[in-house]
This record gives structure tokens, C-alpha cells and sequence, in this order.
């Protein structure tokens, strides 16, 4: 994926897209820029409500987890239906 970096509400997070789940660092570390972690493959529902959730966690980072869960599903969920896929380089649909 050829993104590596994101703005959100102000602050620059590194894009790091590695196997996990997702987790995203706080916005304001003391030695270096802070990083948003997103699971791969992107081309899922699962992949398309984490990057959802780590980048809410990004805007307010101060807001309760399960919040941000509900939240980010229902969003997920509802742009997955409206047919916001990725379609990965490479991937046919």
C-alpha cells in the first residue's frame, strides 16, 4: 500500500501496515511521530472497519474503546454495503 503517512485532527501519524489487528500510538509521543497500525488485507470488511477504528482512535484519542468500536463497525459495516472496497494492486474484482 503506497500510503505512509495520515493528518488527523492536526497531528501526522506514520501508516504502518502490518498483521495485526490495529492500534494506533498517542498523538503526541515524546521522541518520535506518532503511528497508526492498520491490518492487511485492506480488501476485507474486517481490514475496512479496523482502518475506520485506528484512524477515530486518531482523532480523539481520549475517546473510550468501546465508543470507538460501535462506532467504527456501524460505519464500517454501512460504507461496506454502500460498496467503499479496496481492490488490491494486482487483484481483480
Amino acid at each position: 500500500m503506497s500510503v505512509r503517512t495520515a493528518k488527523f485532527n492536526g497531528v501526522k501519524y506514520t501508516v504502518d501496515m502490518t498483521p495485526i489487528n490495529g492500534c494506533c500510538s498517542p498523538p503526541k509521543p515524546k521522541d518520535r511521530e506518532p503511528t497508526l497500525r492498520i491490518c492487511c488485507p485492506l480488501n476485507t470488511r474486517v481490514g475496512l472497519i479496523t482502518a475506520i477504528h485506528e484512524a477515530m482512535h486518531a482523532c480523539n484519542y481520549d475517546k473510550h474503546e468501546a465508543i470507538v468500536d460501535r462506532a467504527s463497525i456501524d460505519i464500517g459495516r454501512f460504507l461496506w454495503r454502500l460498496g467503499y472496497q479496496i481492490s488490491l494492486r494486482g487483484e481483480k474484482k
